[in-house]
């Protein structure tokens, strides 16, 4: 009896503490926890939730995933939407109330199309502000030419409730737009 609790203290010790070796913490590799090979797998896997425990890390860490296997060199906002801007004008970025003509295609991760301004044959025209909460803070990166693609978690499109017969509930999306 007093060998298999040394042996669980041990084994507990080995799997579930850190370790101290001098001045180093050693934690025990997580499975999960390898990162691919590259600068872009390296920047945005700092933000990468290797315990994620609500569904934005879920779904960050999911948008992580996408960026880098489809290389795609995005920033992080604050607000947790991953953008990529190309700019192609010395136009100011919009703001606020500017008017904007665009052309758009909105995806799910797995790359089915959901919705496209393409599809329809006709720009969309609305005003910054009145769009979901991710292009309302997209389109500030933005300049009339300027292209781009945000991966956006759910919470800035369409959330918990999604949009009935077109959008599950909690579904991060990917939108690429260009600014005529």
């Amino acid at each position: 009896m007093k060998n298999m609790i040394v042996a669980s203290l041990v084994i507990g010790c080995l799997f579930f503490t850190a370790c101290k070796s001098g001045n180093q913490t050693v934690e025990p590799a997580k499975k999960e926890n390898k990162v691919p090979e590259g600068p872009l797998a390296k920047k945005l896997y700092t933000n990468y939730h290797w315990e994620p425990q609500t569904i934005d890390q879920k779904e960050e860490n999911q948008l992580i995933d996408y960026a880098v296997t489809h290389n795609i060199d995005v920033t992080r906002s604050p607000s947790g939407l991953y953008y990529h801007v190309e700019k192609t004008t010395d136009a100011p970025n919009y703001k606020r109330g500017d008017q904007v003509k665009a052309d758009y295609r909105g995806t799910f991760l797995n790359g089915e199309e959901f919705d496209s301004s393409y599809g329809r044959g006709v720009p969309i025209d609305f005003k910054v502000g009145g769009m979901n909460p991710s292009w309302n803070e997209g389109l500030t990166y933005m300049n009339k030419g300027a292209s781009a693609t945000f991966l956006v978690p759910s919470r800035l499109g369409y959330g918990a409730k999604g949009f009935p017969g077109y959008i599950d509930p909690n579904t991060p999306l990917v939108f690429t737009l260009k600014c005529l």
